[in-house]
């Protein structure tokens, strides 16, 4: 039997073993203090601006008091950027190059220090615009032009004369609209064939941009070798989307330009805006025709220009005006072959002549009155001037009405087609109605597809080409090819 003290003895080394290992663990140190320096997340700013550079995220363990201090690393070359605020958990600085800034934070307890850095990559160098008060020149500042020199970022206006040099790039937020007041404001944008001017929309989508509004009636607005691109994201003024609007008394030269991915119109000409000059422009994939405007302007347009080049409507289209001038009014055929149409009334009140080639679509129900003046409609064999309906159904649009005796009004190898709509005259339905003392000369034309007679003669003071019913051809009209009511 063990004694007591035997038992002590054997028990005593593990005694001792557990107090060694109890007073070990009493004197171990606690878990060592943890720094963390957090100097934020990467940044990509697409334009110059202030960058704030925030280290609050760094922590310490225990809550002691932190210092910081920030130093660049690494800056694109030419950069002259510097740090505000370097000793503070918050510093900024205004990159002045497109590269990447690398900024180093250094955060320190009192005992240790740590280090983290970040990334901020500028894009583009681009200034961003306001509103142009006073005169000034916007000059090329990057050499790509893949980049914007100027951003828009809120709509602007333009209340001084504003002069874009060759290459500037200007890029507009979404749905905004630069404004060219009518109160001193100018746009002169003239480029050079190997160094346009561009002005875009910060995403290359269709419809991105409002567009340019013009209210300005200064002679010196012009847009020369350059590009106004995906505009027209909604309406600049009543029903006008587009990418170039002018208003009422607005004055506007565009050559050598190219108007494109407009989510409306191309360019829209209100009734009474003044199209300066006109050439050499191209007006292409817009969502509605590259062109609306009024009688007045069509005169400017010129044949070497494109219009039909993957627009919804490849046509020019011409709103309810009239033909007005003191002197003869010519009207340009395209080397395209781009079609007017007519979407309203057409009063002629001056000497309108057609140019060999022109195509007129007229909308449903819609007529035109050589009300004074007289129309000069003389196509060749090769070249025939045409009018006919948008829609191609029998009487489909009203007809054409000549009231005056000028011996000018004359009509050879002219096609008129789907005319003798609704009552043109007296509860009459024709093509062509000569009425009130009116005189037309008409040979070697066509006209078909009338609602009702091909030519009306109304009254016994009308003149007329003795050989008007054979010199011609009538096909396909309802009603009888030429009639001269003598009752009148």
């Amino acid at each position: 039997m063990f004694s007591l003290r035997k038992i002590f003895l054997l028990l005593l080394p593990a005694l001792l073993l557990f107090s060694a290992c109890e007073d070990k663990e009493d004197k171990e140190d606690p878990k060592p203090n943890t720094l963390v320096a957090n100097a934020g997340p990467d940044q990509q700013v697409e334009f110059i601006r202030t960058i704030t550079l925030d280290g609050s995220a760094s922590e310490d363990s225990e809550n002691q008091p932190l210092t910081y201090s920030w130093s660049f690393t690494k800056k694109p070359a030419n950069s002259n950027a510097a740090l505000t605020g370097a000793n503070t958990v918050e510093a900024t600085f205004l990159p002045d190059q497109p590269g990447e800034y690398e900024a180093e934070l250094t955060v320190s307890n009192g005992k240790v220090s740590v280090k983290d850095k970040v990334l901020v990559t500028l894009t583009s160098s681009a200034v961003v615009l306001q509103d142009i008060d006073v005169k000034t020149v916007l000059e090329n500042r990057i050499a790509d032009p893949s980049l914007p020199d100027y951003l828009v970022n809120e709509d602007i206006g333009v209340n001084a004369e504003l002069t874009v040099k060759p290459g500037v790039v200007i890029a507009f937020a979404e749905d905004t609209q630069m404004s060219v007041n009518g109160d001193g404001g100018v746009l002169i944008a003239k480029g050079e064939a190997t160094n346009k001017i561009k002005f875009t929309g910060k995403t290359a989508q269709k419809g991105y941009w409002a567009g340019i509004m013009i209210y300005s009636n200064s002679s010196l607005n012009e847009f020369s070798h350059a590009e106004v691109v995906y505009g027209g994201s909604e309406d600049l003024m009543s029903a006008a989307r587009a990418n170039i609007v002018l208003t009422e008394d607005a004055r506007l030269t565009i050559k050598n330009t190219t108007i494109s991915q407009s989510g409306g119109h191309g360019l829209y000409l209100a009734d009474g805006s003044i199209l300066v000059g006109f050439a050499n422009n191209t007006l292409s994939h817009n969502a509605e025709a590259p062109l609306k405007l009024a009688a007045n302007n069509v005169p400017v347009l010129d044949a070497a220009s494109v219009f039909t080049s993957s627009n919804a409507r490849n046509v020019i289209e011409v709103m309810r005006s009239s033909v007005e001038g003191s002197n003869e009014v010519v009207w340009p055929a395209f080397n395209d072959n781009t079609p007017y149409r007519f979407l309203g009334f057409i009063g002629v009140h001056a000497g309108w002549r057609l140019t060999p080639g022109i195509t007129i679509e007229v909308a449903e129900d819609q007529q035109f009155d050589i009300g004074d003046g007289y129309i000069h409609a003389v196509g060749t064999p090769e070249k025939k001037i045409t009018f006919t309906g948008v829609s191609k159904t029998t009487g489909s649009w009203n007809g054409i009405m000549i009231y005056t005796r000028s011996a000018s009004n004359r009509m050879e190898h002219v096609q008129i087609s789907y005319a003798g709509g609704a009552d043109i005259i007296s509860g009459v339905k024709t093509s062509v109605v000569v009425s009130h003392g009116g005189s037309l000369t008409m040979r070697n034309s066509v006209i078909s597809h009338s609602g009702g007679y091909g030519v009306y003669l109304n009254g016994r003071d009308v003149t007329f080409n003795a050989d008007m019913e054979t010199a011609n051809t009538f096909t396909s009209n309802a009603l009888a090819s030429v009639y001269h009511n003598v009752r009148h």
